[in-house]
Parts: structure tokens; sequence; C-alpha cells
């Protein structure tokens, strides 16, 4: 029920005596926002002519050189009075790889197209590499493992371009290093765009947000990392050598030999029978295939399941940590995985992926066509979205997956030991990380 006391406004009205305050706060700030506007978009080179400007009211002489200091002030008024005038607007578009992987440098190419009637002068292109706090917005104290995220995500490796002229409704590129640190979908960094026509006395600068996301995969793992030296690579290296390994070609029947036929093997059994020549046909089979099985959830800690004492530190002081360890536990199992199905394409084996995070809806069209696409890339961008689930969540898609699994070579990757009977007892390779 609404308060009777407080008159009530339809939706997007404000009474009159606010709407007054804010427009007198708004005359009242535009000075102060002018000036700092002015002051930010200031460069060496206008502050050398205002300096200059000062210098030439000669106050000590008396003696004001009145013709310099006008020169200067009219060519910083109509350099700023231009600079705003000639503001470019810019669509900003993107040719960049399907996927990268974690941690590596990366090339990406921005497309610039001046949307304006009028051409875009010496102008500064890249992305941008720390966002500026704005002067009127509310700051925060955040410690130091509360730092921005975009600042932690991605770093920018190239500095930004300068671009002479962009004729109108034509574009320009550019070309930029970047490399992500960590696995997941993420939106590349928004785009600085800085103006200084004329006579680069004053900057116009326009942050352009980006729309565009990137996936970045697993970080396959490497010779000196914990999962080979604990011996999981050589493992998984041996269980793929054996798959590739494997009969290639399967007995489809005998027939009598005619001349110039290739013979790969003979059939010296029926020849000593029929007293004819008789070689044995082979035929390819469709495709060799393995299927790999990433479980992304994690055990819970037995922890957090006792109950709590007077001695005990409080649980919230742990959660961060926790976290943070689950975290990396499937960053590893992910890894792994990206490891296994590099390795598996390399050598021409088909793989089949199932991840326990993806959804089990079959209505889902966009959820079948990643599943029923085999591609290494399309593959490893399942991995960069896969994300941390419930082990009843878990265990579920297992069962569902193993249960309608063919008679193929199969190994389930995770970091947990405690499965359902079912799920423990299946005819499949386990490969648990730790």
């Amino acid at each position: 029920m609404p308060d009777l006391l407080l008159p009530t406004h339809p939706a997007g009205t404000r009474p009159w005596w606010r709407r007054i305050l804010h427009g007198l706060a708004t005359v009242l700030m535009f000075p102060l926002r002018t000036a700092i506007a002015i002051r930010r978009s200031a460069t060496p080179a206008s502050i050398s002519m205002l300096l200059i400007g000062i210098i030439s009211l000669n106050i000590l002489w008396g003696y004001p050189w009145v013709g310099m200091f006008a020169a200067c002030v009219a060519t910083l008024g109509v350099s700023l009075l231009v600079n705003q005038l000639m503001q470019p607007r810019l669509h900003v578009d993107f040719s960049l790889p399907r996927c990268v992987e974690a941690g590596q440098i990366f090339n990406l190419r921005i497309h610039l197209k001046n949307q304006r009637h009028l051409p875009a002068l010496q102008l500064t292109a890249g992305l941008d590499a720390s966002r500026r706090k704005d002067l009127f917005r509310r700051f925060r104290k955040r410690s130091a493992n509360q730092q921005s995220d975009a600042a932690r995500a991605y770093e920018v490796l190239s500095d930004a371009v300068s671009i002479g002229m962009i004729s109108p409704r034509e574009t320009a590129s550019t070309d930029v290093a970047l490399r992500f640190r960590h696995r997941g979908v993420h939106l590349l960094p928004d785009v600085c765009v800085k103006s200084t026509f004329p006579f680069c006395l004053f900057e116009f600068s326009k942050r352009i947000p980006s729309q565009t996301t990137i996936p970045i995969t697993p970080r396959l793992v490497g010779q000196t990392d914990e999962a080979a030296s604990s011996g999981k690579l050589s493992d998984m290296s041996g269980w793929i050598r054996k798959i590739a390994a494997a009969e290639a070609y399967d007995y489809s029947g005998s027939r009598e030999y005619e001349t110039g036929m290739s013979v790969r093997r003979w059939d010296f059994a029926s020849w000593a029978r029929l007293g004819k020549p008789i070689v044995q046909e082979f035929q390819t089979p469709g495709v060799r295939m393995a299927f790999i099985l990433v479980d992304t959830a994690v055990a819970p800690d037995p922890l957090s399941h006792a109950s709590p004492s007077k001695t005990s530190p409080p649980r919230d002081s742990k959660s961060g940590g926790a976290t943070v360890d689950r975290e990396e536990t499937i960053e590893r199992v992910l890894s792994l995985a990206a490891t296994c199905l590099t390795e598996l394409w390399q050598r021409n084996v088909g793989v089949q992926l199932m991840i326990t995070s993806e959804s089990q809806d079959p209505l889902d069209d966009s959820h079948l066509s990643r599943k029923s696409a085999s591609d290494l890339e399309t593959m490893l961008i399942r991995l960069a979205m896969a994300h941390r689930t419930s082990t009843q969540q878990a265990d579920e898609a297992l069962a569902a997956y193993i249960e309608s699994m063919p008679q193929s070579p199969s190994m389930l990757i995770t970091s947990r030991d405690d499965f359902p009977a079912n799920v423990s007892n299946a005819a499949c390779k386990f490969m648990r990380v730790q």
C-alpha cells in the first residue's frame, strides 16, 4: 500500500521544485565542467602557448605586448572551437581469430569507418589499456585483491597508432597485439580514439565501447606443469598412442586374384582348398572415434560438513580462498582436456566431447549444434564456455552420457574420487587431476 503522506508522481516525471534545483545546479556547474573539460583536452603545445600569452603581458615592465597576447588567445580559442566541431564519429569493427589460447599473444585488426561528411584528421587510435576514473563518479576504496576485472583480464601490448586522415565514409585499419590471461568468453577492450586537430593544441578523446567477444580457450599443459610432473601427461599420451595405433583397416572378404590387382594379404588357406590364388580384401573403417568426458564438478570440502566449534575460525574468512582453489582445480581439468583434444586431433582420431556443465535440454538448438560439431576449435570454445557445476548435476550428466555412449575408447577427466556405482564401474579410463 503506498504511503499516503508522500505524493506520488507518474513514472519519468519529477516535482517542479526538483526540476528547478536540477536546472540551477546544472547552470552553476557548467563553468566548472567547461574548465575541467578544457583542462583535460589541453596538450603541452596549448600549455606552452598559454604561458607565452601570460609572459606577453609583460607585467614587470608595464608595457604589455597586446598583439602577441591577442594572437595567443585567438589561436587557442579558434583551435578549441575547431577541435570540438571536427570531433570524429567512427564506427568500429574487428577482424580477429575464432579463439585464442589463454596467455598467448595474438593480433587483431581494428577497422575505423568515418560516419561524418567531414574528414577525421590527426587521429590516434588504440585499445584502452586502463580505465580512467571520471571526475564526478563515486570513489570507493578497493583492496589489492578487488582491483578492476578489466585490468586483470587482458594486457595490451601495442601502442596507439597515428592515423593522418580518414576521408568521409572511408575506412582505416590498424593492428593491435593483445593477450588475455584467463579462460572464458571475454569482451574486447574499448577502443580509444583521440583527435588533436588543429595544430595539436587540444585533444578530443572518445572511448568507443566494444560489444565483440572472443573465446579464450584453456591453457595447454606443458612439460613443466604439475600435470606433467605427476605423470598425468605421459599416462594420457600413452592412452592416445594406443588408440592411434589401432588397426586402421577391417577385413571385408576374399576374392580370386586377377592380373594387375594390388595384393595386401594372400588367403593361403582358401588358395590351398580351391587351388586358385585368393586374396583378402580390406576396407577402411568409417572413423576411429574417442569420447572425452569432462567433469566440471569439484568434491565438497569435508570441513564444510563438520559441526562448527568454538575454536574454529569463521567460514567467511576461508570462503574466498576455497572458491579460488575450486576454480583453479576446474582450470587444471579443462587444461588437461584441451591438451587431450589437441593431441587426438593431431593424430587424426575423431573426438566427441561431453561436458557436464552443458545443457541437456534437447530443445536447445544451439547446444545440439555445438555437440554435433567435432572440429577442434569448436570443442575448445566449448571448454572456454564451461563452468563449475554441482556434484549432483555432474553425476546425472555422466550417467546419461555413459548409458548412451557406444563401445568406443573413452576417458573421464575429473578432479573427484567418489562417483555413483553406474559411473565408477563404467568401462572408461579415469584421469584424475589433483
